[in-house]
């Protein structure tokens, strides 16, 4: 990854217009006070193997955190942002690992991304003005950045549940979550969904019509709400306990899985079967942001963090029931 300072032209500074207006924050999720859990200091370089010497290390230098996403089998797209602010891609083709891609833009968040058909990735990161900036591939080229609105305290998630789909999450300065969604044709407005986040959200689907959401709240434990196909239903509290956020994807219909960084820097999951949630369950290594979790085929899930160091690293894990 190359990290020398570049024009940023991509993304403008400028603040345009935001398109949230300040909204009432009386109807919080009510959470219970947090508890005052030591922050974790970094890692020397001996104690972050743990999870890279079983893992994979992808190198490159990330300043806040890591997305993945999977457009076809046993295909990875991975996007970080580096020194100078832009982003940067990195993709497995089934065989080997591509060098890093630098895509530009002037990020100050981790990036999310998402695949909703065959060789189309959509990416998505918060722009200097903190709005939300849209930047995709069409199966031959890199489009511009698109500003999409919005003021994000943190980050921004990504799903979708079909074929020229887009829904988005963030949270906006009234610590609740927004949502807006491409119907194909046209994006929405930023929808209030309400809550009390502390994060950047994570989101995903696994079947037509159906978005599942997860965020922190404010003592730290993660949060559940989802679109059932005609309501928002939630939230329900997880539990845990994570330093940073929250990640998600799923394997297979009616299967959930979740992964957060808990307060001694591991990898912790847990994961819904298709009646309950099971975990959390401690995958170790060691971590500085939050991570990131995609399904390239069925049964199968790749988890990236950020080491110490700041590399990429990757593991994956077999989810069969």
């Amino acid at each position: 990854m190359t990290t020398s300072q570049t024009t940023t032209e991509e993304i403008s500074n400028e603040m345009p217009t935001v398109e949230m207006e300040p909204q009432d924050v009386s109807r919080r999720i009510p959470y219970p006070p947090p508890t005052p859990y030591p922050m974790m200091g970094a890692a020397s370089t001996e104690e972050m193997p743990s999870f890279a010497m079983d893992g994979e290390n992808l190198g490159g230098y990330s300043q806040y955190g890591v997305a993945a996403t999977s457009g076809a089998e046993n295909r990875l797209d991975v996007f970080t942002i580096g020194k100078d602010s832009a982003m940067y891609h990195k993709k497995w083709d089934g065989s080997t690992w591509s060098d890093w891609e630098r895509l530009g833009g002037y990020c100050i968040s981790a990036p999310a991304s998402v695949s909703r058909g065959g060789n189309r990735i959509d990416t998505f990161v918060i722009g200097g003005d903190r709005s939300v900036y849209y930047k995709y591939w069409d199966g031959s080229t890199w489009s511009d950045w698109l500003n999409l609105g919005g003021y994000s305290q943190f980050g921004v998630a990504a799903a979708s549940w079909g074929e020229n789909r887009l829904d988005l999450f963030i949270v906006n300065w009234d610590g609740a979550m927004y949502h807006k969604y491409w119907d194909g044709s046209i994006w929405s407005d930023w929808e209030k969904l309400g809550g009390y986040c502390i994060s950047t959200p994570a989101a995903v689907s696994w079947g037509l019509n159906r978005i599942d959401t997860f965020a922190l709240g404010s003592d730290r434990a993660v949060y559940h709400k989802c679109w059932d196909g005609s309501n928002w239903v939630g939230w329900e509290k997880l539990g845990g306990y994570s330093q940073y956020g929250v990640a998600a994807t799923s394997g297979a219909e009616n299967r959930l899985d979740i992964y957060i960084i808990s307060r001694n820097g591991a990898v912790y999951h847990k994961w819904w079967d298709g009646s309950n949630w099971v975990g959390w369950d401690n995958l170790g290594g060691y971590s500085i942001a939050a991570p990131a979790a995609v399904s390239s085929q069925a049964n199968r899930v790749d988890s990236f963090v950020l080491g110490s160091d700041r590399a990429v690293y990757h593991k994956w894990y077999s989810v069969a029931d």
